[in-house]
């Protein structure tokens, strides 16, 4: 299965472009706050937050279940605001939470989600099959929707936002309540969509699921967009390439430094003797860009 051509747009050069992005609730909370960004085409985009810092109020602007404040956001060249449908249609979406129709095995779902995104009933048929198998769900398929575990509904979801092979797929928290082995799978499943030829823009709170998929990673905070880059220029714009982290008087200390080297002469300067040096983190990088605020971690939450 290969990723469909976005349309009459594909001469666009990006996938998404977000222009001066802001979204004000009638309580007069700012949930985002001039957010610019582009998402390349083939590329995966992670949006890195904590709970609460408006990842979903950002992606559903770009899916059209909400409309911005104020600001553009474009996919493949089509106004999302103007024009939602046309945008939608080129997009496979995954939320944070949904409901399935829990009486309905997984090859129905598929087979009936097919008919109703404009496929022929054979095509919708053959379609499901395809994604039973590219999926790994051949021995769940006549399971009914409240019988499958965490890990097995993302995947079914995963099948669903990829039945009409969108161009885009845009996924918010899509690893959120998987254990450790459904989560890897989930994430070869995207690894291998995107070397098919598809543009993935995801939403996470877990730095370790930004650093392991991601081409490129946003940081978000309090409604605005810190930093956009890869982790390797994040982690330079950061300064430094290490760390020492250290014992001293009952509390634990850490240091930034060019080279090992150059930490080691720090701490032993001051007499310490036990120490741990390491190279800098995409954490390191979020906690200078944040102050240390707005900690990262994995207990799913509903987001702003």
């Amino acid at each position: 299965m290969s990723f469909s051509s976005p349309g009459p747009s594909s001469n666009v050069a990006a996938a998404v472009e977000v222009r001066n992005l802001n979204k004000r609730y009638r309580n007069g909370i700012w949930a985002n706050r001039d957010i610019s960004l582009t998402v390349r085409r083939g590329e995966l985009l992670a949006i890195l937050g904590p709970n609460g810092a408006g990842k979903t109020t950002l992606v559903r602007q770009i899916t059209t279940e909400l409309v911005p404040t104020s600001g553009e956001v474009r996919v493949f060249g089509i106004d999302a605001v103007t024009r939602p449908n046309e945008a939608k249609a080129r997009m496979g979406v995954i939320p944070q939470e949904t409901n399935f129709y829990w009486g309905l095995s997984v090859r129905h779902h598929l087979r009936i989600l097919g008919k109703l995104r404009g496929l022929p009933p054979r095509t919708a048929a053959s379609r499901a099959a395809e994604l039973i198998a590219d999926l790994g769900l051949d021995e769940h398929k006549d399971k009914p929707g409240e019988q499958l575990s965490g890990g097995l509904r993302r995947r079914l979801l995963v099948g669903i936002a990829v039945l009409a092979d969108p161009p885009l797929l845009v996924l918010d928290e899509p690893s959120v309540g998987l254990d450790p082995e459904s989560r890897r799978d989930l994430w070869d499943l995207l690894r291998d969509y995107r070397r098919r030829g598809a543009t993935i823009l995801l939403t996470t709170h877990s730095m370790e699921e930004a650093e392991a998929l991601s081409d490129r990673i946003g940081i978000i905070h309090e409604g605005a967009l810190l930093a956009l880059d890869t982790v390797a220029s994040l982690r330079a714009a950061h300064g430094f390439d290490y760390k020492i982290t250290f014992l001293e008087e009952g509390r634990t200390q850490l240091l930034y430094g060019a080279s090992a080297a150059q930490l080691l002469q720090q701490v032993q300067a001051r007499g310490i003797s036990e120490y741990a040096v390491s190279r800098t983190t995409l954490e390191d990088v979020y906690l200078g860009l944040t102050g240390g605020k707005g900690g990262l971690n994995d207990r799913p939450a509903p987001d702003a």
